[in-house]
Protein backbone atom coordinates (compact mmCIF):
# COMPACT_ATOMS: atom_id res chain seq x y z
CA UNK A 1 0.00 0.00 0.00
CA UNK A 2 0.90 3.17 -0.45
CA UNK A 3 1.45 6.70 1.37
CA UNK A 4 -0.35 9.55 -0.86
CA UNK A 5 0.06 12.90 -0.14
CA UNK A 6 -2.70 15.09 -1.95
CA UNK A 7 -2.05 19.07 -2.35
CA UNK A 8 -5.21 21.15 -3.92
CA UNK A 9 -6.23 24.33 -2.73
CA UNK A 10 -9.75 24.56 -4.32
CA UNK A 11 -10.84 22.46 -0.81
CA UNK A 12 -11.19 19.00 -3.49
CA UNK A 13 -13.31 20.31 -5.46
CA UNK A 14 -12.67 17.89 -8.13
CA UNK A 15 -10.88 14.92 -6.65
CA UNK A 16 -12.99 13.56 -3.39
CA UNK A 17 -14.10 10.86 -5.23
CA UNK A 18 -10.51 9.84 -6.23
CA UNK A 19 -9.14 10.24 -2.07
CA UNK A 20 -12.17 8.51 -1.09
CA UNK A 21 -11.21 5.54 -4.02
CA UNK A 22 -7.43 5.30 -2.77
CA UNK A 23 -8.55 5.47 0.84
CA UNK A 24 -10.59 2.01 0.27
CA UNK A 25 -8.23 0.38 -1.42
CA UNK A 26 -5.92 0.53 1.92
CA UNK A 27 -3.85 2.95 0.79
CA UNK A 28 -2.56 5.92 3.57
CA UNK A 29 -3.73 9.43 1.87
CA UNK A 30 -3.55 12.79 3.91
CA UNK A 31 -4.63 15.71 2.50
CA UNK A 32 -3.59 19.65 2.97
CA UNK A 33 -4.61 22.61 1.06
CA UNK A 34 -1.07 23.86 0.04
CA UNK A 35 1.88 21.80 -0.68
CA UNK A 36 3.78 20.37 2.29
CA UNK A 37 7.52 19.86 2.85
CA UNK A 38 6.43 17.23 5.74
CA UNK A 39 4.04 15.21 3.19
CA UNK A 40 6.54 15.25 0.53
CA UNK A 41 9.54 13.77 3.03
CA UNK A 42 6.35 11.43 4.12
CA UNK A 43 4.66 10.33 0.74
CA UNK A 44 5.42 7.77 -1.79
CA UNK A 45 3.70 9.60 -4.32
CA UNK A 46 2.25 13.51 -3.88
CA UNK A 47 -0.51 14.22 -5.84
CA UNK A 48 -1.47 17.66 -7.02
CA UNK A 49 -4.15 19.27 -8.29
CA UNK A 50 -3.81 22.03 -10.93
CA UNK A 51 -0.79 23.44 -11.90
CA UNK A 52 -0.29 26.35 -9.56
CA UNK A 53 1.47 27.69 -6.41
CA UNK A 54 1.89 24.36 -4.86
CA UNK A 55 3.91 22.65 -7.63
CA UNK A 56 5.98 25.65 -7.99
CA UNK A 57 6.20 25.50 -3.57
CA UNK A 58 7.43 22.01 -3.99
CA UNK A 59 9.44 23.01 -6.90
CA UNK A 60 11.47 25.22 -4.92
CA UNK A 61 12.45 23.02 -1.55
CA UNK A 62 13.58 20.53 -4.13
CA UNK A 63 15.85 23.62 -5.47
CA UNK A 64 16.85 24.97 -2.50
CA UNK A 65 15.23 28.22 -2.59
CA UNK A 66 15.74 30.99 -0.22
CA UNK A 67 12.60 31.65 2.47
CA UNK A 68 11.14 28.32 1.72
CA UNK A 69 11.16 26.04 5.17
CA UNK A 70 12.33 22.76 4.84
CA UNK A 71 11.74 19.66 7.70
CA UNK A 72 14.82 20.02 10.26
CA UNK A 73 15.88 16.14 8.65
CA UNK A 74 15.19 17.74 5.12
CA UNK A 75 16.89 14.69 2.57
CA UNK A 76 16.64 16.01 -0.65
CA UNK A 77 16.75 12.56 -2.27
CA UNK A 78 13.74 11.72 -0.50
CA UNK A 79 11.57 12.65 -3.41
CA UNK A 80 8.06 11.57 -3.93
CA UNK A 81 6.96 10.91 -7.29
CA UNK A 82 5.22 14.28 -8.12
CA UNK A 83 1.90 13.82 -9.97
CA UNK A 84 -0.04 16.95 -11.71
CA UNK A 85 -3.40 17.20 -13.21
CA UNK A 86 -3.29 19.95 -15.09
CA UNK A 87 -6.94 21.15 -15.26
CA UNK A 88 -8.29 24.30 -17.50
CA UNK A 89 -7.26 27.66 -15.97
CA UNK A 90 -4.21 26.95 -14.42
CA UNK A 91 -2.71 25.92 -18.13
CA UNK A 92 -4.47 29.25 -19.85
CA UNK A 93 -3.10 31.79 -17.41
CA UNK A 94 0.32 30.02 -16.55
CA UNK A 95 0.82 31.15 -13.37
CA UNK A 96 3.31 27.99 -13.32
CA UNK A 97 4.32 28.22 -17.03
CA UNK A 98 4.00 24.68 -18.10
CA UNK A 99 6.17 24.39 -20.89
CA UNK A 100 9.20 25.56 -18.65
CA UNK A 101 11.94 22.63 -18.51
CA UNK A 102 12.15 22.85 -15.07
CA UNK A 103 8.88 21.96 -14.39
CA UNK A 104 8.33 19.27 -17.02
CA UNK A 105 11.58 17.72 -15.60
CA UNK A 106 10.41 17.93 -12.20
CA UNK A 107 6.73 16.55 -12.57
CA UNK A 108 6.75 12.61 -13.10
CA UNK A 109 3.48 12.21 -14.34
CA UNK A 110 0.94 15.04 -15.75
CA UNK A 111 -2.78 14.65 -16.45
CA UNK A 112 -4.90 16.40 -18.69
CA UNK A 113 -9.18 16.01 -18.50
CA UNK A 114 -9.81 17.62 -22.25
CA UNK A 115 -8.46 16.33 -25.56
CA UNK A 116 -8.10 20.54 -26.25
CA UNK A 117 -5.96 21.03 -23.27
CA UNK A 118 -3.43 18.18 -24.24
CA UNK A 119 -3.04 19.35 -27.55
CA UNK A 120 -2.35 22.89 -26.53
CA UNK A 121 -0.10 21.70 -24.06
CA UNK A 122 1.91 19.24 -26.21
CA UNK A 123 2.31 21.59 -29.46
CA UNK A 124 3.79 24.48 -26.55
CA UNK A 125 6.12 21.75 -25.06
CA UNK A 126 6.51 18.81 -27.02
CA UNK A 127 8.83 17.31 -24.28
CA UNK A 128 5.29 16.73 -22.25
CA UNK A 129 5.33 13.64 -24.81
CA UNK A 130 5.83 10.34 -23.05
CA UNK A 131 4.50 11.91 -19.25
CA UNK A 132 1.46 13.80 -20.17
CA UNK A 133 -1.73 11.67 -20.05
CA UNK A 134 -5.46 12.11 -21.25
CA UNK A 135 -8.06 10.69 -18.39
CA UNK A 136 -11.29 12.48 -18.93
CA UNK A 137 -12.89 13.30 -15.33
CA UNK A 138 -15.50 10.83 -13.81
CA UNK A 139 -19.70 11.62 -12.76
CA UNK A 140 -20.94 9.81 -9.70
CA UNK A 141 -23.56 8.04 -11.12
CA UNK A 142 -24.57 6.25 -8.23
CA UNK A 143 -25.36 9.38 -7.00
CA UNK A 144 -26.46 11.29 -9.17
CA UNK A 145 -29.50 8.76 -10.11
CA UNK A 146 -32.02 9.39 -12.99
CA UNK A 147 -34.69 12.30 -11.39
CA UNK A 148 -37.93 11.48 -9.41
CA UNK A 149 -39.39 14.65 -9.21
CA UNK A 150 -42.38 15.36 -11.04
CA UNK A 151 -41.60 19.09 -12.47
CA UNK A 152 -43.77 21.34 -14.76
CA UNK A 153 -41.77 21.02 -18.00
CA UNK A 154 -40.73 24.38 -17.75
CA UNK A 155 -37.84 24.92 -15.18
CA UNK A 156 -34.42 25.95 -17.10
CA UNK A 157 -31.42 25.89 -14.58
CA UNK A 158 -27.89 27.32 -15.12
CA UNK A 159 -25.06 26.19 -12.93
CA UNK A 160 -21.81 29.08 -12.25
CA UNK A 161 -20.46 29.35 -9.58
CA UNK A 162 -18.43 32.77 -9.59
CA UNK A 163 -20.47 34.61 -11.83
CA UNK A 164 -17.38 36.09 -14.00
CA UNK A 165 -17.43 37.14 -18.14
CA UNK A 166 -16.65 33.56 -19.54
CA UNK A 167 -19.19 31.89 -17.75
CA UNK A 168 -21.65 33.96 -20.18
CA UNK A 169 -24.35 34.11 -17.08
CA UNK A 170 -25.61 37.24 -19.42
CA UNK A 171 -25.68 35.27 -22.90
CA UNK A 172 -27.85 32.50 -20.25
CA UNK A 173 -30.18 35.58 -19.06
CA UNK A 174 -31.06 36.57 -22.82
CA UNK A 175 -31.32 32.53 -23.61
CA UNK A 176 -34.07 32.39 -20.54
CA UNK A 177 -35.54 35.75 -21.77
CA UNK A 178 -36.52 34.78 -25.54
CA UNK A 179 -38.11 32.00 -23.73
CA UNK A 180 -40.29 33.35 -21.50
CA UNK A 181 -41.11 35.64 -23.81
CA UNK A 182 -42.47 33.09 -26.07
CA UNK A 183 -43.90 31.23 -22.89
CA UNK A 184 -44.16 32.82 -19.37
CA UNK A 185 -44.43 29.81 -17.82
CA UNK A 186 -41.13 29.46 -17.97
CA UNK A 187 -38.61 30.16 -14.59
CA UNK A 188 -35.11 30.10 -14.23
CA UNK A 189 -32.90 28.58 -11.97
CA UNK A 190 -29.15 29.64 -11.23
CA UNK A 191 -26.73 28.66 -9.37
CA UNK A 192 -23.92 30.88 -9.20
CA UNK A 193 -22.74 34.18 -7.13
CA UNK A 194 -21.47 37.85 -7.92
CA UNK A 195 -17.59 37.29 -6.28
CA UNK A 196 -14.19 38.60 -8.58
CA UNK A 197 -14.12 40.76 -11.02
CA UNK A 198 -15.49 44.03 -10.88
CA UNK A 199 -18.64 46.16 -9.15
CA UNK A 200 -20.17 46.55 -12.28
CA UNK A 201 -20.86 42.75 -13.26
CA UNK A 202 -23.35 42.46 -10.64
CA UNK A 203 -24.58 45.85 -11.58
CA UNK A 204 -25.03 44.95 -14.80
CA UNK A 205 -27.10 41.56 -13.88
CA UNK A 206 -29.31 43.25 -11.50
CA UNK A 207 -30.54 46.01 -14.21
CA UNK A 208 -31.01 42.74 -16.61
CA UNK A 209 -33.41 41.51 -14.53
CA UNK A 210 -34.89 44.35 -13.24
CA UNK A 211 -35.40 46.28 -16.95
CA UNK A 212 -36.40 42.87 -18.69
CA UNK A 213 -39.16 42.32 -15.56
CA UNK A 214 -37.82 38.95 -14.42
CA UNK A 215 -37.40 39.78 -10.87
CA UNK A 216 -40.26 37.34 -9.99
CA UNK A 217 -39.13 34.54 -12.12
CA UNK A 218 -35.47 34.19 -11.89
CA UNK A 219 -33.66 32.30 -8.74
CA UNK A 220 -30.15 32.89 -7.92
CA UNK A 221 -29.11 30.27 -5.08
CA UNK A 222 -25.42 31.49 -4.28
CA UNK A 223 -25.18 28.31 -1.84
CA UNK A 224 -26.99 24.74 -2.11
CA UNK A 225 -25.36 22.23 0.18
CA UNK A 226 -27.05 19.10 -2.02
CA UNK A 227 -26.98 19.50 -5.91
CA UNK A 228 -28.56 16.31 -6.37
CA UNK A 229 -31.92 17.70 -4.63
CA UNK A 230 -31.47 20.88 -6.88
CA UNK A 231 -31.42 19.14 -9.75
CA UNK A 232 -34.09 17.21 -9.11
CA UNK A 233 -36.53 20.68 -9.34
CA UNK A 234 -34.60 21.15 -12.66
CA UNK A 235 -36.19 20.25 -16.04
CA UNK A 236 -33.37 21.28 -18.84
CA UNK A 237 -30.34 22.47 -17.53
CA UNK A 238 -28.30 25.26 -19.63
CA UNK A 239 -24.48 25.95 -19.71
CA UNK A 240 -23.56 29.05 -21.76
CA UNK A 241 -20.29 28.92 -20.60
CA UNK A 242 -16.79 29.75 -22.93
CA UNK A 243 -14.82 28.11 -21.49
CA UNK A 244 -14.55 25.08 -20.05
CA UNK A 245 -12.48 21.86 -20.09
CA UNK A 246 -15.15 19.77 -18.85
CA UNK A 247 -18.58 21.06 -16.39
CA UNK A 248 -19.46 19.32 -13.77
CA UNK A 249 -22.70 20.54 -13.78
CA UNK A 250 -23.15 19.00 -17.25
CA UNK A 251 -22.17 15.36 -16.29
CA UNK A 252 -24.03 15.30 -13.21
CA UNK A 253 -27.42 16.49 -14.66
CA UNK A 254 -27.14 13.99 -17.73
CA UNK A 255 -26.39 11.26 -15.31
CA UNK A 256 -29.88 12.21 -13.47
CA UNK A 257 -31.79 12.05 -17.21
CA UNK A 258 -31.83 15.53 -17.29
CA UNK A 259 -31.57 17.37 -20.78
CA UNK A 260 -28.55 19.79 -21.15
CA UNK A 261 -28.07 22.77 -24.03
CA UNK A 262 -24.56 23.60 -23.69
CA UNK A 263 -22.63 26.25 -25.83
CA UNK A 264 -19.78 25.30 -28.18
CA UNK A 265 -17.12 26.28 -26.64
CA UNK A 266 -13.42 26.19 -28.02
CA UNK A 267 -12.65 22.25 -27.31
CA UNK A 268 -16.66 21.31 -26.35
CA UNK A 269 -17.09 19.10 -29.41
CA UNK A 270 -14.00 16.71 -27.92
CA UNK A 271 -15.78 16.55 -24.68
CA UNK A 272 -20.08 16.51 -25.64
CA UNK A 273 -22.00 14.95 -28.14
CA UNK A 274 -22.32 17.28 -31.17
CA UNK A 275 -26.50 17.04 -30.41
CA UNK A 276 -26.05 19.05 -27.31
CA UNK A 277 -24.39 21.94 -28.49
CA UNK A 278 -25.62 24.97 -29.35
CA UNK A 279 -24.14 27.68 -31.61
CA UNK A 280 -26.98 30.57 -31.23
CA UNK A 281 -29.36 31.31 -28.75
CA UNK A 282 -31.87 30.75 -31.40
CA UNK A 283 -30.47 26.92 -31.93
CA UNK A 284 -29.97 27.12 -27.73
CA UNK A 285 -34.04 27.35 -27.72
CA UNK A 286 -34.95 24.99 -30.17
CA UNK A 287 -32.84 22.51 -28.29
CA UNK A 288 -34.25 23.76 -24.57
CA UNK A 289 -38.39 22.98 -25.89
CA UNK A 290 -37.53 19.68 -28.30
CA UNK A 291 -34.88 17.62 -25.97
CA UNK A 292 -33.82 14.14 -26.66
CA UNK A 293 -35.45 11.09 -24.71
CA UNK A 294 -33.84 11.21 -20.77
CA UNK A 295 -31.98 7.92 -20.96
CA UNK A 296 -29.65 9.01 -23.96
CA UNK A 297 -27.90 11.86 -21.53
CA UNK A 298 -27.30 9.27 -18.91
CA UNK A 299 -25.75 6.78 -21.54
CA UNK A 300 -23.12 9.36 -22.92
CA UNK A 301 -21.85 9.99 -19.29
CA UNK A 302 -21.70 5.43 -18.81
CA UNK A 303 -20.09 5.43 -21.79
CA UNK A 304 -17.81 8.30 -21.33
CA UNK A 305 -17.21 10.09 -18.04
CA UNK A 306 -18.29 6.96 -15.56
CA UNK A 307 -16.73 7.40 -12.36
CA UNK A 308 -15.50 3.54 -12.34
CA UNK A 309 -13.72 4.26 -15.68
CA UNK A 310 -12.01 7.42 -14.66
CA UNK A 311 -10.94 5.69 -11.13
CA UNK A 312 -9.52 2.49 -12.91
CA UNK A 313 -7.71 4.84 -15.87
CA UNK A 314 -6.23 7.07 -13.06
CA UNK A 315 -4.81 3.76 -11.35
CA UNK A 316 -3.36 2.18 -14.01
CA UNK A 317 -1.57 5.06 -14.87
CA UNK A 318 -0.24 6.14 -11.68
CA UNK A 319 0.26 2.45 -10.86
CA UNK A 320 -1.88 2.86 -7.67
Amino acid sequence: MAKIGVADNTGMKFCKDLIDHWIGKGHEVKYERGASEYLAQWADLYYVEWLEGNINYLWKIYNGAEGVSRTPDWDNNKKPKIVCRMIDWDVWNAYVPFYEKQYIDFIDQGIVIAPHIEKYILEKAPDWKGKLKLIRPGVNMAKFAPKKAKTDGFQLGMVLGDMWMPKNHMGGLDIFTQLYRKDNRWRFHIRGQHEGGTPYWKIMYDHYIESRGLKDVVTLYDQVDDMNLWYEKIDVLLHPGMKEAFCYAVGEAMSKEIPVVVNEFFGAQDIWPKWILYQTHNEAIEKILNPYKPFLYREYIQNNYSLDKYLKETDDYLGT
